[in-house]
């Protein structure tokens, strides 16, 4: 008897027992779906968590910002007496000094965005109508950083800043309410602060607002109402400020996007050591910390991995009371089929044919269980996705449309499911099938 003689007759056999076959599948079936299901639901948060993080700016975004170095506190009492220091001229970090820094790190640093607002709400009234809007002073790379579309014009430059321009970059809405959905571009606007303070600016850009990107989702303030930023150079808005004596400690905090190619990782800590060495080293009381979003994702793929293997080991454990249900109900069709063992060894059938039949049914049982299984989990996977699409839609308003659902089944869980279930037939039907090979035929025949 050949190997394709013996699946048939093993598909033969499950037929004739169907539901005692499925029931013997059952365990297979349970342990392969649940590693299915929990390593989907892994796999796709990872591609999930990535992908939004992508649309949120970018794994080559680098978050820095500037800190007290805390001395080491033996009690309470020496904490609540600690004096923070003041921080020097020397210690300061100035637009300057960050535009000199992106010079000094020309071939891995793509932008150095920094951002200041000017006071708070103001607004702008022509002849066309009136609209909101807050001052918000920017470099060049902000949209790119906002993920945000230039839709007329051009952005915030590099020449604006050094210049001080007062030029300015405003949304569609404003264009809709301030000007009739008429082209400003190269047009004053006067804006109107809260406190009578006005400011005019010459429109150069025109960005599309979206609502979740800029921060508003699940704002209901009518459209007409909602104060949309207008974007102008930062050194302008550095000067408004600090003629209003708002110069405290310098820029605080600012974001980096590290150009195509570049280690975020590494980066964020050249970028450590060059401001510590060449701005804080000195007085030892302050330093720039900075953190990557690619570290975070890192992390997060880290922990998803463990937690991922974990719960799949534990509820491997079922395919392990399967393999024991696959033994038992091998033994039994032993058993049954004890005078068909006797007549074909009375046939001529040699021991390794018998053996090869039963273990192929015990394989086959398996195999069949675990494409079953493979397809339920596949198929919860999915279930769960769109329960998960349908609860995030209920809070799109705040966080919806901001991640970016991705459902993506493990290629290697599925590989691994199904050698792992021919494994289990393997090692559970190899008892059986020896049984049944070492079966006298004299007994077998005499057996009623």
């Amino acid at each position: 008897m050949n190997f394709t003689e013996s699946i048939r007759l093993a598909f033969g056999n499950l037929k004739s027992n169907r539901l005692r076959s499925f029931l013997t599948m059952l365990g297979i079936i349970i342990g392969i779906s649940s590693v299915i299901t929990i390593t989907t639901i892994g796999n796709s948060l990872q591609k999930t968590i990535a992908a939004t993080m992508r649309d949120l700016g970018g794994t080559n975004l680098i978050y820095a910002s500037v800190d007290w170095i805390y001395p080491e506190f033996e009690t309470d009492a020496e904490w609540e007496a600690w004096v923070p220091p003041e921080m020097t001229e020397d210690e300061k970090i100035t637009y300057d000094r960050l535009m000199e820094f992106k010079k000094d790190f020309a071939d891995t640093v793509s932008n150095v965005i920094i951002t200041e607002d000017i006071g708070s709400v103001g607004s702008c009234t022509t002849d066309e109508g009136t609209a909101k809007v807050r001052l918000s002073g920017v470099t060049p790379g902000y949209l790119d950083y906002m993920k945000v579309d230039l839709v007329a014009g051009r952005d915030i430059t590099e020449e604006d800043n050094r210049q001080m321009k007062a030029t300015a970059v405003v949304s569609d809405l404003f264009v809709k309410y301030a000007c009739g959905g008429k082209n400003p571009i190269g047009k004053q606007m006067a804006i109107q602060s809260e406190d009578g303070a006005v400011q005019k600016f010459y429109v150069v850009g025109v960005y599309h607002y979206d609502p979740v990107r800029m921060g508003n989702a699940g704002d209901n303030t009518p459209e007409r109402d909602i104060p949309t930023q207008m974007m102008v150079p930062y050194t302008y808005a550095a000067m408004v400020n600090k003629a209003e004596g708002m110069d405290n400690d310098g820029i605080q905090y600012f974001q980096i996007t590290a150009k195509e190619g570049t280690d975020p990782t590494q980066l964020s800590q050249d970028i450590t050591a060059y401001f510590h060495e060449k701005y804080f080293a000195a007085n030892n009381n302050f330093e720039l910390y900075c953190y990557d979003m690619a570290s975070e994702l890192g992390t997060i793929d880290q922990v998803l991995n463990i937690l991922t293997i974990a719960i799949s080991v534990i509820a491997a454990i079922s395919l392990i009371v399967g393999g024991v249900g696959v033994m038992n109900i091998m033994l039994v069709s032993v058993v049954e089929r004890t005078r068909e063992i006797g007549i074909r060894k009375a046939m001529g059938a040699k021991n390794k044919s018998i053996r090869r039949q039963f273990l192929t049914e015990a394989v086959v049982i398996c195999l069949m269980g675990g494409v079953i299984g493979i397809a339920i989990g596949i198929v919860n996977g999915f279930v769960l996705a769109k329960v998960a699409a349908v609860i995030l839609t209920q809070y799109e308003q705040e966080m919806g449309a901001l991640i970016t659902l991705s459902v993506s089944p493990s290629l290697m869980a599925i590989v691994i499911s199904v050698v792992f279930s021919m494994l289990i037939g393997m090692i559970f039907g190899s008892y059986p099938a020896k049984r049944a090979a070492q079966m006298s035929p004299i007994d077998a025949l005499r057996y009623e």
